[in-house]
């Protein structure tokens, strides 16, 4: 593929080189671009939750039910949908959605090459090629990619995937089959500390690996599937999508310090989990009649939508390690592990749709959507013979409005009510990696949006409530309450002049837990890992040194969150918190031409000062975050 590259006379439209996630954001509720990001939401996190662990995932808008992590190869673009940014999406979902946009069909034969180094020598090497096998009827995008990620505890995740989508143009469709093959063959998993005292461990040192070297994970991913695009008629189009993601956890490993004391004396437990299989079939067909009436342009949607899951999890081996110091290297000589059964957790789930979008310029937008959803699941315990199902019959919908105030100013109000997953259980759980049931979430959202010349200042209020899942007394990890997310959000983005690019985002939040366990004092106030206050700026200046060398930083500062979400009597009934995070990163891009190829270069440093800190993946559950590290990336186009 490289001396396919490499043989293309002369540049192609440029794809890759320009790759500016700071320069393409619209908002700053979370953009991404090739291997940078930008924004204070990304789909593992926004307004306090997971929009990817909720269900909400979207290629080119289509439903998908993702299980393997999805290409770089084939996603051109990453952006997060909350608030004014789903106002002419359909049928938004509360915890905001993950709108994947693939790329389009190739119109120049070219290829893409980047090379990256990372923190303490990792490294990614990534090709793109666009092939148009026929002109304006069929294309060919595809490419390779190979990691070595290396992270500040010492742990590892080497990579390779492989992807390739055809896009066919036939009369007034589109049919577009991609198929994505990848495998992890050599990790070394995070250590995990468990805090289950007042206070917080110390800080091992840099790349120190606290696991056992013999215990390495290996996972393989496919995913493969169509999306189909029809105009039926003048004013009736059809899209649809059919999907299958999945993967196949070969071995798996997890090891946990539970702490003991101050001085980081600590029990130790490896885990070890059996060949476990997971996959899901997604799809979504949707009808759209578009007309108009006078100044007024409308939508209509039907459509439907479903998935069947299929989970393994459990049959894990534990291996009592005795005691350690936690930060100092425990190793033990490779071991024989005894496997129980492994428990088999399906989900059916579907839903029929229908929605309506009203836009009429200098006016505003109208988004109403209602759904009737059918979930049933069930989760076979192979060990204790015992099956248990969940199901849930629900009408969901959305509605929201903005309304033009004046040529610049906006406001927006909305609310969402949906049926999203809840994720899995904690490997450290009694029922470890159970695919959680879904519950019904509320939102209600209301806000301001400014245009001006170059940009835009949005300001947002919300508030989301579901259920909360977190450690009951006997360590399943089950529902024990409600939780709440009320808070404020800002976000501006734009070229200030010709040379300032500005991305800028805030929340402040209030999540509080609430139910029978927090009325009896079992619950604190606040949920486990949550901060009140997550902020980022980015900011890109493009001089006239070089042609346009470009200076770059961000700032991002996570305020203190606790560490779990129970009171402690040593703590006056408060719960112990993590400290307050700030990081600052800097660097250097410049975009050039060597000959007729275009060449992007980027160099950051990472955390330049340092800081410390930890992230809470679970109630009283720890993973050291990553340090100071510098990056350097190449891209060119051919």
């Amino acid at each position: 593929m490289i001396a396919l590259a490499l043989a293309v006379p002369g540049a192609a439209q440029a794809q890759r080189a320009k790759d500016n996630a700071v320069a393409d954001a619209k908002d700053a509720f979370g953009t991404t671009v090739g291997v940078e990001t930008t924004g204070i939401y990304s789909q593992d996190d926004a307004r306090g939750f997971s929009p990817k662990q909720a269900g909400n995932v979207r290629l080119d808008g289509i439903y998908y039910d993702q299980v393997a992590s999805i290409s770089g190869r084939l996603r051109q673009s990453t952006s997060i949908r909350v608030g004014f940014a789903a106002e002419d999406f359909p049928f938004p979902a509360p915890t905001g959605v993950v709108d994947n946009h693939l790329f389009p069909f190739p119109t120049e034969l070219g290829a893409s090459v980047g090379l990256h180094r990372f923190g303490y020598n990792g490294g990614l090497a990534e090709i793109d090629l666009r092939l148009p096998v026929v002109a304006d009827k069929i294309g060919v995008n595809a490419g390779f990619g190979y990691s070595d990620m290396r992270m500040s505890d010492g742990s590892r995740s080497v990579s390779w995937n492989a992807t390739a989508r055809a896009i066919v143009h036939m009369a007034r469709s589109e049919f577009a089959p991609f198929v994505s093959v990848g495998a992890f063959p050599e990790n070394l998993a995070p250590p995990l500390a468990v805090v289950t005292g007042d206070f917080l461990p110390a800080h091992p040192r840099t790349r120190r690996y606290l696991g056992q070297r013999w215990a390495r994970p290996e996972f393989t991913n496919l995913a493969y599937g169509a999306t189909i695009k029809s105009r039926l008629a003048t004013n009736f189009y059809l899209r649809s999508g059919l999907f299958r993601s999945g993967g196949l956890r070969k071995r798996n490993f997890a090891e946990i310090y539970t702490l003991r004391d101050r001085s980081g004396l600590a029990s130790h437990l490896l885990i070890a989990d059996p060949l476990q299989n997971m996959h899901s079939t997604s799809g979504e067909i949707q009808g759209v009649y578009l007309f108009e009436t006078g100044a007024v342009k409308h939508r209509v949607y039907a459509g439907w939508r479903a998935r069947s899951r299929h989970n393994e999890a459990g049959g894990s081996a534990y291996a009592n390690l005795g005691l350690a110091t936690f930060g100092e290297p425990d190793p033990e000589p490779e071991m024989a592990l005894r496997f129980g059964e492994v428990n088999v957790g399906r989900i059916r789930q579907s839903a029929w749709l229908l929605g309506y979008v009203a836009r009429a310029e200098g006016v505003g937008t109208l988004n109403l959507g209602l759904q009737k959803a059918r979930y049933r699941g069930n989760f076979l315990d192979k060990t204790a013979r015992t099956t248990t199902t969940s199901r849930d019959d629900p009408w969901l919908y959305n509605a929201s409005a903005v309304v033009a105030l004046t040529d610049a100013l906006s406001a927006y109000a909305g609310t969402q009510r949906g049926l999203e997953d809840s994720g899995q259980a904690p490997e450290n759980a009694a029922n470890p990696r159970e695919q959680l049931p879904a519950t019904r979430s509320t939102q209600v959202e209301g806000g301001l949006r400014w245009r001006f010349a170059g940009g835009a200042l949005v300001v947002n209020a919300f508030q989301i409530t579901k259920p909360y899942f977190s450690f009951d007394a006997g360590r399943l990890f089950t529902r024990i309450g409600n939780v709440r997310h009320r808070g404020v959000e800002a976000s501006l983005a734009g070229h200030l002049g010709k040379r300032l690019n500005v991305v800028a985002g805030a929340v402040l939040m209030r999540p509080r837990l609430s139910g029978p366990a927090r009325d009896a004092g079992l619950l604190g106030a606040r949920p486990a890992g949550t901060p009140s206050l997550h902020a980022r700026i980015d900011v890109n200046y493009r001089t006239r040194l070089l042609g346009g060398l470009t200076p770059t930083a961000t700032f991002s500062y996570d305020s203190k969150r606790a560490v779990g979400d129970r009171p402690l009597a040593s703590l006056g009934g408060g719960q112990l918190m993590v400290p307050a995070h700030p990081t600052l990163d800097l660097g250097l891009r410049h975009h050039l031409h060597l000959g007729a190829t275009p060449v992007g270069l980027r160099a950051s440093l990472n955390n330049v000062f340092n800081h410390k800190s930890w992230t809470v993946v679970a109630a009283n559950t720890l993973k050291m975050q990553e340090r100071r590290r510098l990056s350097l990336s190449l891209t060119a186009d051919f």
